[in-house]
């Protein structure tokens, strides 16, 4: 093992370029996956604590279409920002 020090290099074997673009891949879904969780978490405030359930079934179905076509485009948390700034929105006004 001690001899095998230096494998981890670009002259090595390993792959560079596609090692960085699956880490960019990684960061753009850890980003849509957290602002969908955070959607996910103002649905449950609409529905739990304001006693809101259709705005939030609504909120969801919105906030799944969001992520899914964020996902198949690369728009990634972009797309669904809005989304959540709407339930946020709601939140406070209802």
């Amino acid at each position: 093992m001690a001899d095998n020090h230096g494998a981890a290099t670009v002259d090595g074997g390993m792959d560079m370029p596609a090692h960085e673009e699956t880490y960019v891949r990684f960061v753009a879904l850890t980003s849509l996956v957290a602002t969908v969780v955070l959607c996910i978490v103002l649905l449950l405030v609409l529905w739990g604590i304001e006693g809101h359930g259709f705005i939030a079934l609504v909120g969801f179905v919105v906030t799944a279409a969001a992520g899914a076509v964020a996902g198949m485009t690369g728009m990634g948390w972009k797309l669904v920002l809005p989304v959540f700034l709407v339930l946020g929105l709601a939140c406070i006004v209802l």
